[in-house]
C-alpha cells in the first residue's frame, strides 16, 4: 500500500515522512496543478534522505502539448532529476489531437533510465484513455496518476475501478485529486494499492505591519503545507488491516 504526497517544500516532506507516507511527488506552484521544482529544492529534498523523491517535470500550467523550446526544457530537467538522485520522474504529453505523443514519451522514458516513471494527469484529458493505458504499458511506464478523467478522483471512481481491474496487474493505478481521510477509505475498499494527495493546510498568516501595503495581492496569497495530522489519519485508514 503506497501513499504518495504531493509537496512543494522541505517542511511538507518532513511532515509526510513523520506521518508514515511512502514517497513524495516534488513540485512547485501547487495552486497551478504543480510545476517543475527548482534545482535547489530538488537537491535539498534529496539531501534530507527521508523519502524517495519523485520529481514532477512540467514547465508551465495548462495543456500538455509542448513547443520545441518547452520539450528541450523538459528533457534537460529529466536529465537533471536523474543526475541529482531522484527516485522517479512524473511526466506526460499529448499531441495536438489529445492522443499520447508516443515518440516523445519513448524518448523521455529512455532519458529517465532506471528511474520510476509516472504518467501524470495529462492522462485525464486524453481522447482514448483505454488505448493510452495499453500504450503506456508498452512504453514501460510504472504508474499512472489519474482522477478517472474527472475533476476529483471520487467522481471518477467507476472508471478508476475499471482501469484498475483491467490493467492493475501491468501498471500501477494511482487515484489523485481530492483524496483525504474519508476518501482514502473508499479507495482502499475499492481495491487500490496506491493513492496520491497533498493534505494541504494553510499556515497562519503573517502579521503585517500597518506601514506595509497589505492590499498587494501577492502578499495575501495563502501558504499551504502538508498537514501531519491529516496524513497520519490517511496512513492509518489506508494501511490498517
Amino acid at each position: 500500500m503506497i501513499i504518495e504526497v504531493c509537496v512543494s517544500s522541505l517542511l511538507s516532506i518532513k511532515n509526510a515522512a513523520a506521518a508514515g507516507a511512502d514517497r513524495v511527488e516534488l513540485c512547485s506552484a501547487l495552486d497551478l496543478g504543480g510545476l517543475t521544482p527548482s534545482h535547489g529544492l530538488i537537491k535539498k529534498a534529496i539531501d534530507l534522505n527521508l523519502l524517495p523523491i519523485h520529481c514532477l517535470i512540467r514547465p508551465r500550467q495548462g495543456h500538455f502539448f509542448y513547443s520545441k523550446d518547452e520539450i528541450q526544457l523538459i528533457e534537460q530537467n529529466i536529465e537533471y532529476a536523474k543526475s541529482a538522485g531522484c527516485h522517479g520522474v512524473v511526466i506526460g504529453a499529448h499531441d495536438k489531437d489529445f492522443n499520447l505523443d508516443i515518440s516523445l514519451l519513448r524518448k523521455w522514458k529512455s532519458l529517465a533510465g532506471s528511474m520510476y516513471t509516472t504518467f501524470h494527469r495529462a492522462f485525464d484529458v486524453l481522447i482514448n484513455p483505454e488505448k493510452a493505458m495499453n500504450q503506456l504499458i508498452d512504453l514501460g511506464f510504472d504508474c499512472v496518476l489519474t482522477s478517472g478523467q474527472n475533476e476529483k478522483a471520487i467522481d471518477g471512481i467507476n472508471t478508476l475501478k475499471y482501469f484498475n481491474e483491467k490493467f492493475g496487474s501491468k501498471i500501477n493505478l494511482m487515484p489523485g485529486s481530492g483524496v483525504g481521510t474519508e476518501i482514502s477509505k473508499i479507495f482502499k475498499k475499492a481495491g487500490f494499492s496506491f493513492i496520491h494527495l497533498s493534505a494541504g493546510k494553510s499556515l497562519a498568516p503573517l502579521i503585517i505591519p500597518k506601514k506595509v501595503n497589505n492590499k498587494l495581492s501577492f502578499l495575501n496569497q495563502p501558504i499551504h503545507e502538508a498537514d501531519f495530522d491529516t496524513l497520519s489519519q490517511v496512513v492509518k485508514n489506508f494501511k490498517s488491516s
